[in-house]
């Protein structure tokens, strides 16, 4: 493997590491913003939808847009938890972004500035995952109460 491959896969690695420290927070984000939908009428596949958008466009821009399309058409549903999510995707780009690039540079990757968009749209990613996640439980397992509970010590 020559220096470049290999400074390649470092990086890979570090981005992994630090996304993957932030990962309790995004799971810890997506329970609160599924209690806005308790006494929602909310299906699973409206969001699932959002995350094959986000999923698909690979933009955060493009996936808030998506959002408020869906507040536009059922404001019932999508209001408070829509704004929420937009909201937190708004944090997550300002917040954990900026904790992963930190985390990158102490482990002296050069160019972690430059991963900034990538960082932001993977953590969405995530972020909208453990929603969708969430939800499900929630919904079928009658266990919005629990999702509260909070398991790590972190």
């Amino acid at each position: 493997m020559d220096q470049q491959g290999s400074d390649e896969l470092r990086r890979e690695l570090a981005l992994d590491q630090a996304i993957g420290a932030q990962l309790d927070k995004l799971v810890r984000r997506a329970n609160l913003a599924v209690l806005k939908l308790r006494n929602a009428k909310m299906e699973e596949n409206q969001l699932r939808n959002l995350l094959d958008a986000a999923m698909e466009s690979g933009s955060v821009e493009v996936t808030a847009g998506f959002i408020r399309y869906q507040i536009g058409r059922d404001s019932a549903n999508w209001k408070d938890f829509g704004h929420h999510v937009i909201s937190d995707l708004g944090e997550l780009g300002r917040d954990e972004t900026k904790k992963v690039v930190d985390s990158l540079k102490h482990m002296s990757i050069a160019d972690a500035d430059a991963l900034k968009p990538r960082i932001q749209v993977r953590l969405m990613q995530l972020y909208l995952g453990y929603i969708n996640r969430a939800f499900v439980y929630a919904k079928k397992a009658n266990g919005f109460d629990h999702l509260k509970e909070v398991v790590s010590v972190a």
